[in-house]
C-alpha cells in the first residue's frame, strides 16, 4: 500500500497532493521537497488504495532509532470522511514500528479542531508544550503549532529531545537559530 518516492517522475506525481493538501507556510517549495528525496533519513511515499492508484501521501523522517517524525499526511479530496485516510495511518504506523511524532495546527477553528480530533481516534495524544515551526520557506515566519505523539504523551526531557531532533534535522537550524525560534 506504500510505495517509496525515489524518482522525479514518481515525485511529480505526488507533489500535487501536498500543494493541495497544505498551505504554503506547512510545505516546501516544490524543488526544495524533490531535493529531499536524496536524503537517506527522508522517506516519501504514495499511499495506493486497492485498485494500486494514488490516493495520497505520507512522508516522514527517520531521525532515531526511538522515533519517525510525519512531516506531510495527506489524501485526495475524494478519500476523505470515508476511512481511507485512518486505515493507512494506523497500517503506516504499526508498519514502522517507532514512536510516531507529528505537528498539528493549534485548535482555532472547526477544521483545526476536526483534525486533531482525526489524529487523536487514531491514538495520537496532544503535548501541551509550546512548539514553533520553522520557516518552510525563506521569508517566511515560525509558525505555533503542537507535537502530537503516538502512544503516549511525552515527558519534557523526551519532548526537547524531539523537537531538537526535528528542528536540527529536518529544517536544518542550528541551535543558535532554534534559540531564536523558540523563546
Amino acid at each position: 500500500m506504500f510505495e517509496r518516492v525515489l524518482t522525479k517522475d514518481d515525485f511529480e506525481k505526488v507533489y500535487p497532493i501536498l500543494a493541495q493538501s497544505f498551505p504554503e507556510t506547512e510545505v516546501r517549495a516544490k524543488e526544495d521537497q524533490l531535493a529531499l528525496i536524496e536524503n537517506e533519513c527522508y522517506h516519501l511515499y504514495a499511499i495506493k488504495d486497492e485498485e494500486e492508484k494514488t490516493g495520497g501521501v505520507i512522508a516522514a523522517w527517520e531521525l532515531s532509532d526511538d522515533f519517525l517524525y510525519i512531516e506531510h499526511f495527506a489524501t485526495l479530496p475524494e478519500k476523505r470522511n470515508h476511512g481511507f485516510g485512518g486505515k493507512m495511518l494506523d497500517l503506516f504506523v504499526e508498519w514502522n514500528g517507532k514512536n510516531v511524532v507529528l505537528e498539528v495546527e493549534l485548535p482555532e477553528d472547526a477544521l483545526t479542531r476536526r483534525r486533531i480530533g482525526f489524529y487523536e481516534r487514531h491514538g495520537f495524544v496532544w503535548n501541551d508544550y509550546p512548539y514553533m515551526q520553522p520557516p518552510m520557506r525563506k521569508g517566511q515566519e515560525p509558525l505555533p503549532l503542537r507535537l502530537m505523539t503516538k502512544p503516549t504523551a511525552l515527558d519534557v526531557e523526551t519532548y526537547e529531545g524531539y523537537r531538537s531532533a526535528i528542528h536540527q534535522n529536518v529544517y536544518r537550524y542550528t541551535k543558535e537559530d532554534l534559540g531564536r525560534v523558540n523563546k
